[in-house]
């Protein structure tokens, strides 16, 4: 009996393993910058773990988290244009490039540049789930969160954080009908703006995704208007 159980366990132990290890390996089955958004990534200065655009001594300062699997380099364009916007930009490499395992990541960001006066946490999809988390963690460190075809974590309609949601048309993921229904979890002051023929991909710059539908826009189109949208809102 005793050798049976220790097999049993054994057993169990080693489907464990296995199931760990197939996560990790699928968490770095990541979707790659595309070359135009590399062209955009060498703009930044690279500390630690993390692309940084613009001035440190800027009054405002953006840290954008990547979405689920995609590789930071992919949101450079963001960088570039909100840098020449007059804003700092951060974007982090996430814990196993998931931001649910990483809701902190904007923490150090902020320790290391006191100089920014209103600090912002955006993210796209999962990262801006991820991002919202934090904020509402951090209501004294944080004015805002910017969701880029994302919603909240949980219920922000009792936080004084500003909110603004820019979604997709056409996103196969974060879907028209999951926007609307965050509307319930955000609150009231929150600014909604959809983009006419957006999807989910294009948010980055990284090629189609997996259960997305077809954009008639280029990334950059898709990204300019969110930029734009988010500018203003700033």
């Amino acid at each position: 009996m005793k050798r049976k159980l220790k097999w049993i366990g054994l057993s169990l132990l080693a489907v464990i393993l296995v199931a760990v290890i197939g996560f990790v390996v699928w968490t770095q089955m990541t979707y790659g910058p595309t070359d135009e958004a590399l062209g955009y990534a060498v703009e930044a200065e690279q500390v630690d773990n993390r692309l940084e655009f613009g001035d440190p001594g800027s009054e405002v300062g953006i840290i954008l988290y990547p979405g689920a699997k995609v590789d930071k380099e992919a949101y450079a364009y963001y960088g570039t244009r909100l840098a020449e916007a007059g804003h700092f930009v951060a974007i982090p490499s996430l814990r196993l490039n998931l931001g649910i395992l990483d809701i902190d990541a904007a923490e150090t960001i902020i320790e290391a540049h006191p100089d920014i006066e209103r600090w912002y946490v955006a993210g796209h999809s999962l990262g801006g789930s991820a991002a919202s988390g934090y904020a509402l963690e951090n209501e004294d460190k944080v004015d805002g969160v910017i969701f880029l075809a994302s919603y909240p974590i949980s219920s922000m309609t009792d936080s004084d954080l500003r909110v603004l949601s820019i979604s997709g048309e056409l996103d196969g993921l974060a879907t028209p009908a999951d926007i609307e229904a965050s509307r319930d979890s955000v609150p009231s002051d929150a600014t909604f703006h959809q983009i006419e023929g957006g999807n989910h991909a294009k948010f980055g710059m990284y090629g189609p995704q997996d259960g997305d539908n077809d954009s008639p826009l280029s990334a950059k189109q898709q990204l300019d208007e969110t930029i734009d949208q988010i500018v203003d809102w700033l």
